[in-house]
């Protein structure tokens, strides 16, 4: 699980020493304002940035944010390393994975909050061909996740030892391709999130739980983070990065269907399809450094992590 990140980590990292990037390679436009990348997986929570970008709030901040899409965290920190991009969603599993591993990434801000207890956009589902009805039915199972290193498959699992399902055999496939590989039967169940958790719900997916609200509700599984090395020759393009960040999802608690409207151009959804999408949040923004450590402390009884890092070392505050 681990080599695969290690690997794609080491090979940006000889990137970054062939090159020398580390800042900002874009530097200002002619309008005065600061270009970065932002990587990003396409799902419903990165409503709040697209509305950051859409709404002019990063323009306000002296920013210009553009976003690369990726399949899957770990591509997302090899970009940052190698300098490609400056910011990029993370998960708290694969942030503190290339920490422990000795390269050091930071949470910078939230993507849209904290995981709301009351609603998540992503599940566990099975599959309408499997006939399973409950986690424990799971057992010697196919289950699809989006990484073999994600905060899905580090939670969903935790949910199928504490339900008694054994010998799980879990698979790595994008998120794009779930409802199809459900549907046909090709697994028997997935951790998805939205916008295609709805698509196979439509097709028969039942189901099973919500593994990140349900294990750690207002918790902070996700965030846009930067190398340290980026923080330490940008720090005030990050927090102009961060103070947008914050305005956007304070402004998304009271107008939700507004950050909504632009997941009809960033993830190709219809009116309709982007105002019934889940956006799994509190509108809190903080980091919630304690809930990073009950995540990592899961994998280190799962044996998803070689060392324990400190969680307060994996969240950059601005100084001054």
């Amino acid at each position: 699980m681990r080599k695969t990140a290690i690997a794609v980590i080491a090979a940006a990292m000889t990137a970054v020493l062939a090159t020398g990037c580390g800042g900002d390679p874009a530097g200002k436009d002619a309008d005065g304002l600061t270009s970065v990348k932002v990587g990003i997986v396409p799902f419903t929570p990165n409503a709040v940035l697209f509305h950051a970008i859409e709404g002019g709030i990063f323009e306000k901040h002296g920013l210009k944010v553009s976003t690369v899409s990726a399949a899957a965290p770990t591509p997302i920190v090899a970009a940052m390393v190698s300098g490609q991009q400056q910011f990029g969603f993370v998960t708290t599993p694969v942030l503190l994975n290339v920490n422990a591993e000795g390269t050091a990434v930071k949470c910078v801000t939230p993507v849209d909050g904290q995981i709301s207890k009351e609603r998540d956009a992503s599940a566990l589902v099975a599959s309408p061909k499997s006939g399973i009805t409950d986690i424990k039915a799971l057992t010697g199972r196919k289950v699809a996740v989006v990484q073999l290193s994600s905060i899905n498959l580090i939670g969903a699992k935790k949910l199928a030892e504490e339900a008694g399902a054994t010998n799980i055999e879990w698979v790595a496939i994008p998120f794009p391709q779930m409802p199809q590989a459900l549907a046909d039967g090709r697994v028997d169940g997935a951790v998805i999130t939205s916008p295609y958790l709805e698509t196979a719900l439509a097709a028969g997916a039942k189901a099973l739980a919500h593994p990140s609200s349900d294990l750690w509700p207002g918790g902070t599984i996700y965030c846009y983070g930067a190398t340290d090395r980026y923080l330490k020759e940008n720090p005030d393009v990050a927090k102009k990065f961060r103070d947008a960040m914050i305005e956007a999802i304070e402004f998304g608690k009271n107008n939700e269907a507004e950050i909504k409207k632009t997941l009809e151009k960033y993830l190709k959804l219809s009116p309709e399809e982007a105002q019934k999408q889940i956006l799994p949040t509190n509108y809190l923004p903080e980091l919630n450094v304690a809930s990073i450590g009950d995540i990592q402390n899961v994998m280190e009884q799962q044996g998803a992590i070689k060392k324990k890092v400190n969680p307060e070392d994996v969240v950059w505050t601005p100084q001054g």
